[in-house]
Protein backbone atom coordinates (compact mmCIF):
# COMPACT_ATOMS: atom_id res chain seq x y z
CA UNK A 1 0.00 0.00 0.00
CA UNK A 2 2.55 2.02 1.15
CA UNK A 3 4.27 1.46 -2.44
CA UNK A 4 1.81 2.59 -4.41
CA UNK A 5 1.24 5.61 -2.42
CA UNK A 6 4.71 6.81 -3.36
CA UNK A 7 4.09 5.55 -7.28
CA UNK A 8 0.84 7.17 -7.65
CA UNK A 9 2.41 10.68 -7.84
CA UNK A 10 5.10 9.82 -9.88
CA UNK A 11 2.88 8.49 -12.88
CA UNK A 12 1.02 11.90 -12.87
CA UNK A 13 4.09 14.12 -12.41
CA UNK A 14 5.16 11.84 -15.68
CA UNK A 15 1.83 12.19 -17.16
CA UNK A 16 2.17 15.98 -17.11
CA UNK A 17 5.83 16.35 -18.04
CA UNK A 18 4.60 14.26 -21.48
CA UNK A 19 1.73 16.57 -21.77
CA UNK A 20 3.90 19.38 -21.93
CA UNK A 21 6.51 17.94 -23.79
CA UNK A 22 4.50 16.75 -26.30
CA UNK A 23 2.43 20.34 -26.63
CA UNK A 24 5.92 22.10 -26.94
CA UNK A 25 7.17 19.53 -29.57
CA UNK A 26 4.03 20.69 -31.67
CA UNK A 27 4.50 24.51 -31.58
CA UNK A 28 7.90 23.83 -32.15
CA UNK A 29 7.52 21.79 -35.45
CA UNK A 30 5.49 24.79 -36.87
CA UNK A 31 7.85 26.65 -39.37
CA UNK A 32 8.77 30.13 -38.59
CA UNK A 33 8.00 30.59 -42.60
CA UNK A 34 5.51 28.31 -44.64
CA UNK A 35 7.41 27.28 -48.20
CA UNK A 36 6.24 25.23 -50.69
CA UNK A 37 8.78 23.02 -50.06
CA UNK A 38 7.91 22.38 -46.14
CA UNK A 39 4.46 23.03 -46.29
CA UNK A 40 3.32 19.39 -47.26
CA UNK A 41 5.59 18.17 -44.12
CA UNK A 42 5.21 20.47 -41.52
CA UNK A 43 2.94 20.86 -38.95
CA UNK A 44 -0.01 23.36 -39.64
CA UNK A 45 -1.23 26.22 -37.58
CA UNK A 46 -4.86 26.19 -36.21
CA UNK A 47 -7.03 28.90 -37.84
CA UNK A 48 -8.37 31.27 -35.00
CA UNK A 49 -10.87 33.56 -37.59
CA UNK A 50 -11.77 33.22 -40.71
CA UNK A 51 -13.48 36.04 -43.21
CA UNK A 52 -15.72 36.15 -46.06
CA UNK A 53 -15.82 39.01 -48.61
CA UNK A 54 -18.74 39.48 -51.37
CA UNK A 55 -16.85 37.80 -53.53
CA UNK A 56 -16.18 34.83 -51.79
CA UNK A 57 -12.70 35.06 -50.78
CA UNK A 58 -11.54 33.96 -47.70
CA UNK A 59 -8.75 34.71 -45.19
CA UNK A 60 -7.98 34.70 -41.91
CA UNK A 61 -5.31 34.22 -38.89
CA UNK A 62 -3.80 30.97 -37.41
CA UNK A 63 -2.90 31.02 -33.85
CA UNK A 64 0.92 31.85 -34.12
CA UNK A 65 -0.58 35.45 -36.33
CA UNK A 66 0.06 33.94 -39.74
CA UNK A 67 -2.26 35.30 -42.31
CA UNK A 68 -3.99 33.11 -44.71
CA UNK A 69 -5.78 33.60 -48.11
CA UNK A 70 -8.41 31.87 -50.18
CA UNK A 71 -8.47 33.60 -53.35
CA UNK A 72 -10.93 33.47 -56.60
CA UNK A 73 -9.04 32.73 -59.91
CA UNK A 74 -11.17 34.69 -62.44
CA UNK A 75 -11.14 32.82 -65.61
CA UNK A 76 -13.19 32.82 -68.83
CA UNK A 77 -13.86 29.18 -68.77
CA UNK A 78 -15.99 29.71 -65.47
CA UNK A 79 -13.69 27.09 -64.15
CA UNK A 80 -14.18 27.78 -59.96
CA UNK A 81 -9.89 27.37 -59.08
CA UNK A 82 -8.72 29.06 -55.97
CA UNK A 83 -5.54 29.94 -55.02
CA UNK A 84 -4.54 28.90 -51.12
CA UNK A 85 -1.57 31.27 -49.73
CA UNK A 86 0.42 30.76 -46.63
CA UNK A 87 3.12 32.51 -45.95
CA UNK A 88 5.28 32.14 -49.02
CA UNK A 89 3.35 28.52 -49.49
CA UNK A 90 0.54 28.47 -52.05
CA UNK A 91 -1.12 26.27 -54.14
CA UNK A 92 -4.40 25.83 -55.81
CA UNK A 93 -7.91 24.21 -55.11
CA UNK A 94 -10.50 22.80 -57.62
CA UNK A 95 -13.04 20.19 -57.92
CA UNK A 96 -9.95 18.04 -59.82
CA UNK A 97 -8.37 18.07 -56.53
CA UNK A 98 -5.19 19.89 -55.40
CA UNK A 99 -2.80 21.38 -57.89
CA UNK A 100 0.48 22.82 -57.64
CA UNK A 101 1.48 25.56 -59.96
CA UNK A 102 4.00 28.58 -59.86
CA UNK A 103 1.06 30.59 -61.31
CA UNK A 104 -2.59 31.12 -62.62
CA UNK A 105 -2.22 30.19 -65.59
CA UNK A 106 -0.36 26.92 -65.25
CA UNK A 107 -2.76 25.98 -62.55
CA UNK A 108 -5.64 26.45 -65.34
CA UNK A 109 -3.66 24.36 -67.75
CA UNK A 110 -3.47 21.60 -65.55
CA UNK A 111 -6.45 21.69 -64.65
CA UNK A 112 -7.74 21.41 -68.17
CA UNK A 113 -5.47 18.33 -68.62
CA UNK A 114 -7.19 16.21 -65.64
CA UNK A 115 -9.96 14.33 -66.05
CA UNK A 116 -12.88 13.71 -64.59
Amino acid sequence: MKRALIIWPLVVVGAIIIWCASFVYALAAIPATYTNDNFLTATHDRPVSFNRDAAGNFSGYTTTGKRFEQRNIANALDIRLQRFMIDEAFFYISDKGVIWAPDDTVALSIYLTRTG
